[in-house]
Formats: structure tokens, C-alpha cells, sequence
């Protein structure tokens, strides 16, 4: 199934859940239809993250666009963090102190939204990347959607468990806008891969028999999954221009191979020892 009508699906439920606090003024519905709203942020980001995976360099961009998508999450976590959660917090607090009338059958509107979204987690290919966070998303709305419902069932008899779920549902929110912050932030600030992607970088540069040592390492993130690798080979001083030319693009292309969010890898070919400069990972770990 493809990601646009996984779109439709939700704005579905969600109309049935605006249209359910409309009519019952049951705050949980109202949550949960923001709740559902973070998820279609979600799939509109990795539908952009596809578009922007497909769009060649260029002149301004020479290692690509794929930061855009970052940004897209960051500002999207923002959002999440600064208005949606916060005003159902607020709302949520106000209304334990306040009596509010309800309206019946809220949990009807309630298990009607949870059909598109129960159809679409059955129906949902696990193609790729962007499908599999889909399903996964899908999976956490049926669970927190099947306690919403049971929320609004027990908050027909104590309506002090609406504000209750409300401000718990506000908490899930603001933690999903905190993660996409934190996550997408320290790639914008351009983070490095673990000790483990550098091993394998010199395990694979190694493998060659005319690489005598692999120094000067950085690697960066430039999108989600994507690095560029800076390196330096030392070879035997007697090769040629031609034989280095060669080389490098052996090494660069079983990289390739090998790991697979390796975006971009420039290896730099030197004939001698020289000093060691430590990765910003290693200079930060003090490692090595």
C-alpha cells in the first residue's frame, strides 16, 4: 500500500475523531486526533525524505539535499513540543477544576476512527525503509487508540479520567517532538557514526594489499542514513598517478558495497607516514 493513501486513511480517522469531540466535548478524542497528527507528520516527512533521495547534487548542494528532511522533522518536533502538547496539557489541567457537559457515545466515534487505521496496519507492504516505520507507527496508534477508547468508556462514569488520559496522551506527543528534536539536531550539527562504522571503514581501506595503514578518518552525517567519508591511504611512494587512481576507486567502490549508508567517500592517497589526526569521534571518546 502506498504511503498517500496511508494519508487518506488517517485524515479519515482523524475527521471521525474531530467530529466525535464536536459532538461528545470528549477531551481524549481530541488527543488522540492530534496524537494521529504527529503520525501523518511523520509519513509526510518520509515521503519527502523519497523525493529528496531521488534528487541528484548539484552546484549548491554538492552532497545532495538529504538535510532538508531533517529539518522538516525538527521543525515538525517543534510544533509538537511547543503548541500541540502544551495546549492539550493546559486543557487537560483546566478541566479537572472546571465541569464540563458531555455528550454521549463518544466511544462509537472512537472505535469508527480506529477501523482506517486497523485496515491500513493489515494492509501495509513492508517494502522498504519508509514502509516498515509506517507499519510500526500504525502498530503504536492501534494499541494507543484501543486504551483511548477504553479511557473514554471509564471517563463516561468519571470524568476526571478525560483530563487524565488527555494530559497522558499531551506526554506521548510532547516525547515524540522531543525525540525528533534531539535526533534530527545532533545530524544538523553534523554528528558522526559510531566506533564500529570506523572500524569498518579501515577493515574494508585494509583489505588491499597495496594500502600499507588508513589514517585521518571523519566521517559525517549528510541526511538520515547517509554519511560522507574522509580518508587518507598510505601506499608505496613508487606508485604511479594511474595505479593510486585505480585504487582509490577499488576501495571507494567495495565501500559502497559493503555499507550501505555510505553516501559520498573521498580517500585522499599519501606515499609516507605522516601524523596521526584522530576522528572528531576518537577526539571525543579518547580512543586511540
Amino acid at each position: 500500500m502506498r504511503l498517500k493513501l496511508l494519508l487518506i486513511l488517517y485524515a479519515i480517522s482523524i475527521s471521525l475523531k474531530l467530529i466525535g469531540y464536536l459532538k461528545t466535548n470528549y477531551l481524549i478524542l481530541l488527543a488522540e486526533s492530534f496524537h494521529n497528527l504527529t503520525d501523518v507528520m511523520i509519513v509526510l516527512n518520509l515521503l519527502y525524505a523519497l523525493r529528496v533521495a531521488s534528487k541528484p547534487a548539484d552546484y549548491s548542494h554538492p552532497l545532495g539535499h538529504g538535510l532538508a528532511v531533517n529539518i522538516g522533522s525538527l521543525i515538525a518536533g517543534v510544533a509538537f513540543i511547543t503548541i500541540i502538547s502544551y495546549e492539550l496539557v493546559k486543557e487537560g489541567v483546566s478541566r479537572i477544576f472546571y465541569e464540563v457537559e458531555y455528550g454521549e457515545g463518544a466511544y462509537l466515534y472512537m472505535l469508527a476512527s480506529m477501523l482506517p487505521i486497523v485496515l491500513a496496519f493489515f494492509v501495509m507492504e513492508k517494502r522498504g525503509v519508509a514502509e516498515r516505520t509506517a507499519k510500526m507507527e500504525l502498530r503504536n496508534d492501534i494499541l494507543s487508540g484501543f486504551s483511548a477508547t477504553v479511557g473514554v468508556l471509564a471517563a463516561e462514569r468519571f470524568a476526571i479520567i478525560d483530563s487524565i488520559f488527555t494530559i497522558f496522551i499531551a506526554a506521548i506527543i510532547g516525547y515524540s517532538g522531543y525525540m525528533l528534536v534531539r535526533e534530527n539536531s545532533r545530524i544538523l550539527m553534523g554528528a558522526s557514526p559510531d566506533e564500529e562504522f570506523y572500524d569498518k571503514v579501515r577493515e574494508i581501506a585494509e583489505s588491499f594489499e597495496e594500502v600499507h595503514s588508513v589514517h585521518d578518518v571523519i566521517a559525517t552525517y549528510m541526511g538520515e542514513n547517509k554519511i560522507h567519508v574522509d580518508m587518507h591511504v598510505v601506499v608505496d611512494g613508487d606508485m604511479t598517478v594511474r595505479e593510486a587512481d585505480r585504487l582509490t576507486e577499488k576501495i571507494a567502490k567495495k565501500m559502497m558495497e559493503n555499507l550501505p549508508e555510505l553516501g559520498y567517500v573521498t580517500i585522499h592517497v599519501c606515499a609516507e607516514e605522516k601524523d596521526r589526526l584522530k576522528s572528531t569521534y576518537e577526539k571525543i571518546m579518547g580512543e586511540i
